[in-house]
């Protein structure tokens, strides 16, 4: 009787539907945080029904569509979103679940790119391969795609720019406990940062030494929450919460060994059939090669993921006092002249921050197109300009510069760029 008891319990066939107890479980952490993430990101995700949206929406293409059709198409796929993330948190590695979910999320990101976040092109990539890929094969490149964002935002910081600011700021903060050390101390010391990331991404890559390196990822993002928190560096909370969703699938995916059960793949559905499954992977590879294209201009910042450094692209945007008056004051409260020539500088990082709750999306692509939408909104003819700063070298910390006067100019510099919501 004991035999046969044991028999039943090791071999009973699992419902064919049913798939293995890692992807559930990996599945449902993920969705939990996106649903975190979104909630904390909240006012980014918002159809502007009825009301002025303050902040542009800038498209990854020229959508010439009405704005109530726009908003309706907003809305649809948020519900979408937000009810797939629910229903995986209760299913599990639902493929029907994650199609939505990827769906959703793309239509979202396409109409307004300040959505492409960081984790929100994660959670695409994931979502796509949850929904498409058997979970032993899904595992290994959610693996790889982890890797590449530990390997990528360290080659980021060997930069001019990190290792004097941000970083330099970065190793101010943690010193502050004892009191701080010298500016040219905390200036060496700031590349130890990425030395150490890179270090985590070859521990990981190695099978013998994956359990250490997801380990030291753990540490490493438990360390980011308490510098970057509101204690501290006072990131967003969007950041705070990214940080804390990576450290988890650092246990999972690193960390935590699979139990003998949850090793099997026998009883999982087949994935998407191979008609499906090699776009897919092909999706996926060139999500892992072309942030080497980051720094020629060819590949987005974040999604090269380049991270809290700051050799990125971007436009100063500057209002001129005769027409200070047209602005709202949802604009105003960010304009500011310190040099006294009737040129008002606007801090669109902090703008960004304090009404969309997210970081600039940190592009000068996308930059100078929301400076175009504040001209035609506001009717700003001459009284805008534009500082266009192309990615800094990354031995010294020089940018090309190119400097636009009037919103007919600008318009025809944001034309050129493939993408944006801007048409020729």
């Amino acid at each position: 009787m004991t035999l046969s008891s044991n028999t039943t319990a090791t071999d009973a066939p699992a419902t064919e539907s049913m798939p293995p107890i890692a992807a559930n479980r990996f599945a449902r952490v993920w969705a939990t945080g996106l649903v975190v993430l979104i909630l904390v990101t909240f006012p980014i995700w918002i159809p502007p029904w009825g009301r002025d949206p303050g902040f542009p929406r800038v498209p990854w293409i020229a959508v010439p569509a009405a704005e109530w059709l726009v908003a309706a198409v907003e809305s649809v796929a948020l519900a979408v979103l937000v009810i797939g993330l629910v229903a995986v948190v209760y299913r599990g590695a639902d493929r029907r679940c994650w199609w939505g979910v990827a769906a959703a999320l793309a239509i979202l990101i396409v109409l307004d790119q300040h959505r492409l976040q960081p984790w929100a092109y994660q959670s695409l990539l994931y979502a796509v391969l949850l929904a498409g890929m058997s979970w032993r094969e899904g595992r290994r490149w959610v693996i790889a795609i982890a890797i590449s964002i530990y390997f990528y935002s360290a080659s980021g910081k060997f930069d001019y720019q990190f290792i004097h600011t941000v970083g330099h700021q970065m190793v101010q903060a943690l010193a502050a406990p004892i009191g701080g050390v010298g500016d040219a101390t905390a200036t060496r010391f700031a590349l130890a940062l990425p030395i150490g990331e890179l270090a985590i991404a070859i521990a990981l890559a190695l099978p013998r030494t994956r359990r250490i390196g997801g380990v030291c990822a753990i540490a490493m993002h438990v360390t980011l929450i308490g510098l970057l928190g509101p204690w501290s560096l006072s990131h967003s909370l969007g950041v705070l919460a990214w940080n804390g969703l990576l450290a988890i699938q650092g246990a999972l995916l690193f960390v935590v060994s699979p139990r003998p059960m949850e090793r099997s793949d026998l009883h999982e559905p087949p994935p998407a059939p191979r008609l499906l499954c090699w776009p897919i992977r092909l999706a996926v590879v060139a999500a892992l090669l072309l942030p080497l294209a980051e720094r020629s201009g060819y590949w987005d910042h974040w999604t090269s993921w380049a991270l809290y450094s700051p050799h990125n692209s971007r436009a100063e945007i500057q209002i001129h006092s005769s027409a200070i008056d047209r602005m709202p004051s949802d604009v105003f409260a960010f304009l500011d002249d310190p040099d006294g020539d009737r040129w008002h500088d606007l801090d669109i990082g902090q703008w960004s921050l304090e009404r969309r709750w997210v970081p600039i999306y940190p592009q000068a692509r996308y930059q100078l197109d929301l400076a175009v939408r504040l001209a035609e909104r506001h009717d700003l003819g001459q009284a805008i300009r534009v500082k266009v700063k192309r990615v800094s070298d990354r031995w010294t910390g020089e940018r090309q510069e190119t400097f636009l006067i009037g919103a007919s100019e600008l318009k025809r510099q944001a034309a050129r760029y493939w993408l944006g919501g801007v048409s020729p």
